[in-house]
């Protein structure tokens, strides 16, 4: 059952990544098929995007970590005192 959650995560990370890829290569006019430059330039932007996904990841995972997430407990009701 792990396996099966962890392959199918797998699977939406890479498919996250390779339409990034594309959408840097359609933005920038790439043509990556025949020019070197624009594969280093790919390369470069690429590369950023990722740092700056996973920077931006750990900002918000940091955000949510400082939230108070449980409700707060109402002792006005109780019935033993």
């Amino acid at each position: 059952m792990f396996t099966i959650k962890m392959g199918k995560i797998t699977w939406i990370i890479i498919a996250f990544l390779i339409v990034g890829a594309f959408m840097i290569i359609n933005q920038n006019g790439l043509d990556i098929k025949n020019d070197s430059e624009d594969r280093v330039s790919f390369a470069k932007k690429f590369s950023g995007w990722v740092f700056n996904v996973g920077k931006n990841i750990k900002e918000l995972t940091g955000e949510a970590t400082k939230q108070e997430w449980l409700p707060k407990e109402n002792h006005d009701n109780d019935t033993i005192k």
